[in-house]
């Protein structure tokens, strides 16, 4: 499909939210009603999906990886831009119609993008949203910065096994779980799992100052895992399970398990510590080094 009937058929599928301009002009025009949170994300052909995963899903799971980023400042969504690079041997529309579906499932407007042809597909989703009120009507963004030594470090659900099992092609985004936490003034720094609770766990402890302790024994393990694997390194280290990662002011931690008021419990999974560095408890009750690393990007 050339890339004018490609918009066509994107653009018969979007109505522009009131007050703003969308597809087909320039820019979309939108105006922020405070402070805004903006993400990018990308997809790319060998490396976040396989040749023969079906194109919808491919859209979808760079729409959800995208809403995710979101959802870890405990933000709502606004808006969505597109990049699109597309070899002729993939199916655009079904890939367009993959990231609308995840938009409208979380009631985000796509307002515009840019469509070319190229040898391998990326796709580039770019969304903003904005701090939603909490009960005492605050409004606030939740950073990875924010933790303290002392912190709980707590997880929202059971982690590994992703690739394994094609769900790493469903992520989905934890906007409810997230708005809530944020409207807690004891939840002092988020962000969501995509690159596995070594390295991301990491990444909160890095950007906070501090270092980090992990108790394997408590770390969640999803039905996805293989049984005859490692199964605690997978929950650590296989990525993209888009959960949330949050740090939790010890004392509030009572508190916080009897008014959680979704079905998937939380789990308690280690904490921060003053000396910087990733550290692990053996089974021996033994503080040795973190193994893991958890992917990074090449």
């Amino acid at each position: 499909m050339r890339e004018n009937e490609l918009i066509k058929h994107v653009r018969a599928q979007v109505t522009d939210p009131a007050e703003t301009l969308g597809i087909g002009d320039d820019c979309c025009v939108w105006s922020p009603r405070g402070p805004t949170c903006l993400s990018t994300d990308t997809v790319v052909e060998g490396r976040h999906f396989r040749a023969n995963d079906a194109a919808d899903a491919i859209g979808g799971k760079a729409a959800g990886a995208a809403l995710s980023d979101i959802a870890a400042m405990g933000a709502r969504p606004v808006g969505a831009v597109v990049a699109l690079s597309c070899p002729s041997r993939w199916d655009a529309p079904a890939i367009m119609d993959g990231i609308l579906a995840v938009l409208k499932k979380y009631d985000c407007p796509l307002l515009g993008g840019d469509t070319t042809g190229g040898e391998e597909l990326v796709i580039t989703v770019t969304v903003w949203g904005e701090a939603v009120a909490g009960a005492h009507g605050t409004k606030r963004f939740v950073t990875r910065s924010g933790a303290q030594a002392g912190d709980l470090l707590v997880v929202t659900g059971p982690l590994g096994g992703s690739l394994a099992s094609g769900r790493h092609l469903r992520p989905i985004p934890r906007f409810a779980e997230g708005q809530w936490l944020a409207a807690c003034p004891y939840v002092h720094a988020m962000m969501d799992l995509s690159d596995g609770l070594a390295a991301d766990a990491a990444k909160l402890a890095t950007a906070s100052g501090c270092g980090f302790l992990l108790l394997p024994d408590q770390v969640p393990i999803h039905d996805d895992v293989p049984e005859l694997s490692d199964q605690t390194k997978a929950a650590c280290c296989d990525g993209e399970d888009f959960e949330l990662l949050v740090a939790v002011a010890p004392e509030q931690w009572p508190t916080m398990q009897l008014a959680w008021p979704f079905s998937q419990r939380l789990h308690t999974i280690g904490w921060l510590v003053d000396e910087i560095g990733a550290f692990m408890e053996n089974r021996s009750g033994r503080i040795v080094p973190l193994p893991w690393t958890g992917f990074e990007h090449q």
